[in-house]
């Protein structure tokens, strides 16, 4: 997976990650730009990241 930002969504406390096509990933990394610096708080890690897709093209 790249370094980018991720879209989680939050229900009864529990961080769930939202699928997204290719097209609305390229959106999300674009509109993220307009908040440049992000301010990443990298001593507060919420766990690993893996690929639920399994290897499907994200389309």
């Amino acid at each position: 997976m790249k370094d980018g930002v991720v879209l989680m969504y939050c229900m009864d406390g529990v961080l769930y990650p939202v699928a997204l096509t290719n097209e609305q990933n390229e959106m999300l990394q674009m509109s993220s730009m307009l908040f440049q610096p992000l301010k990443v708080a990298f001593d507060k890690p919420q766990g690993q990241a893996i690929n639920l897709m399994g290897g499907r093209k994200n389309d």
